[in-house]
């Protein structure tokens, strides 16, 4: 009987063990840059405030998106994004980001209340990416429960606190 210990692995096999969920959700390297989708649920899903956050001379066409395992508090008049597994779905849109200067930008836009990280986006027709969104990194006691209405933001009304 042959020692299957000594089997050469598969295509298949080799490919599922380099695979490294953990390296695709670490923290991005500042130092490299690509081309990355990012999550936008609040005020940057207006595609005309990006457009001025960004510099573009035109607004861009977002996707519709989500991300799972996550709610929206508010944090003033302005949604904060939290991890809750049990609430569910963030719906928002997805733009991808065309240089580190645009990541600069964002965070700068974003604030320090605002951590710029990894998570999973599900676009409209179900594709999963790794992407990355501005997640609430301020005091939980400076969030309320409450409903950001972008539609209302862009006419000049604000989040409403329940």
């Amino acid at each position: 009987m042959a020692d299957k210990g000594n089997l050469p692995l598969s295509i298949m096999a080799r490919k599922f063990l380099a695979y490294n969920e953990e390296q695709h959700l670490r923290p991005r390297n500042p130092n490299i840059f690509r081309k990355e989708l990012y999550f936008f649920y609040g005020t940057l899903a207006d595609p005309a405030t990006l457009a001025k956050v960004l510099n573009l001379p035109n607004q861009r066409a977002l996707q519709p998106a989500k991300i799972i395992g996550y709610c929206c508090v508010l944090w003033g008049q302005y949604p904060a994004l939290i991890d809750d597994r049990f609430r569910g779905t963030v719906h928002g849109v997805a733009y991808e980001v065309q240089s580190p200067e645009d990541v600069k930008l964002l965070e700068a836009y974003e604030t320090d209340r605002y951590g710029n990280t990894a998570c999973e986006i599900v676009l409209e027709d179900g594709t999963k990416v790794i992407g990355r969104t501005f997640q609430w990194e301020g005091q939980k006691g400076d969030l309320v429960e409450g409903v950001f209405d972008l539609k209302g933001w862009q006419v000049g009304g604000l989040g409403a606190a329940l």
